[in-house]
């Protein structure tokens, strides 16, 4: 960690900023690269002066834009065949992949969000997005508002830690992996219990309709009899 630090303070401020946009943009396009270490230090290094806060939060944000989109559209443009592979690897049908294509474009836009904000699931977070075709001013506005909010979050921590970065850093190590897993959690949880609740009120109304259509008959006859 010493030698990482007295690399920073010994380089140049634009190699800095550019190795940050950099870093960013490779971990938002799935290679597993700790930005958070990166963001906390050069945070820190910003509170006494050796960089530039402002200009550290443009590049982390352009650079983790950059990868997202970057992510998107290898998705986008490898989504059928990759959900073909998937399909016949896990046996899916195509009203299995058409509700999951369906869910995402409704209401993935709050998973982008959320996951663009969450350690481990940021890098591979928005393949899922250009695979079922999520519209891109969508994805892009979900993907920039959790991104924006991540790089601020951990530059503005390490600007206020400064020195005891690296103690918040071990924290951090120690207790985001099971924070992220309650996350996941209760995500899927979501995910199911939504389904489950449109499948029963889809149910109810069939029985509903069924059983109307049943006394609408039954009046008919009625009425028939009647009338003769």
């Amino acid at each position: 960690m010493h030698t990482v630090t007295h690399f920073f303070l010994s380089a140049s401020p634009l190699l800095v900023y550019i190795l940050v946009a950099v870093v960013l943009m490779l971990e938002s396009s799935a290679i597993p690269i700790a930005n958070n270490t990166l963001l906390l230090l050069t945070g820190a290094l910003s509170a006494h002066g050796q960089l530039n806060i402002v200009l550290l939060f443009v590049a982390a944000v352009v650079g983790s834009i950059a990868g997202a989109c970057l992510a998107y559209q290898i998705g986008l443009s490898n989504g059928p065949a990759f959900l073909a592979r998937v399909a016949r690897l896990l046996r899916l049908n195509e009203q299995k992949i058409g509700f999951a294509e369906r869910w995402y474009q409704k209401s993935g836009a709050r998973m982008i969000f959320i996951s663009r904000m969450t350690p481990y699931v940021r890098p591979f977070a928005c393949f899922p997005a250009g695979i079922f075709r999520m519209p891109f001013p969508t994805f892009f506005l979900a993907s920039f508002s959790g991104s924006t909010i991540w790089c601020l979050a951990l530059l503005a921590l390490g600007w206020f830690v400064g020195d005891r970065y690296h103690q918040v850093l071990r924290l951090m190590q120690r207790y985001t992996l099971p924070s992220v897993l309650v996350v996941v959690v209760l995500l899927v949880l979501y995910i199911l219990g939504s389904r489950l609740i449109k499948q029963r009120f889809h149910s109810q109304g069939e029985a509903r309709g069924s059983e109307g259509r049943q006394e609408y008959v039954a009046r008919g006859r009625r009425y028939s009899g009647f009338m003769r």
